[in-house]
């Protein structure tokens, strides 16, 4: 289980940590955002230190419906315990956590003023 906050602007937090290039894991804090389908994007500042590798470059579009083209790397997280291999996208602002990295989760979140929010798997039967 991966226990999480939420902040004083009602946003969603939960902790994630990446393997950098060299096998050390860096631990991010990141804004869950379930309108973001990736896995997890992070700013330059944060994706430069892990000296990851590029993945092919992509497109990401927007809730406005802007199309943005974006840098992606390969990465590992360590999610719910276990490696997880990630795609990481490189944007300017919060990192967050998207639905790539959720899914098979169970989320839930107590919505008061510094909230507890837990991201647990989903039992067998149901994530199929």
């Amino acid at each position: 289980m991966i226990a999480g906050r939420i902040n004083q602007d009602g946003e969603l937090i939960a902790p994630i940590r990446v393997l950098d290039s060299n096998g050390y894991v860096h631990r991010f804090e990141a804004v869950i955002d379930t309108g973001f389908d990736g896995d997890l994007s992070l700013p330059s500042n944060l994706v430069a230190p892990l000296r990851m590798p590029y993945s092919e470059p992509s497109e990401m579009v927007v809730a406005t419906g802007r199309i943005f083209n974006v840098t992606a790397y390969e990465g590992i997280a360590i999610w719910r315990g276990d490696r997880r291999p990630i795609r990481i996208i490189e944007a300017e602002g919060d990192p967050l956590i998207g639905i790539g990295l959720l899914w098979g989760s169970l989320l839930t979140a107590e919505i008061t003023d510094n909230g507890a929010v837990t991201i647990s798997p989903l039992p067998a039967e149901i994530s199929g």
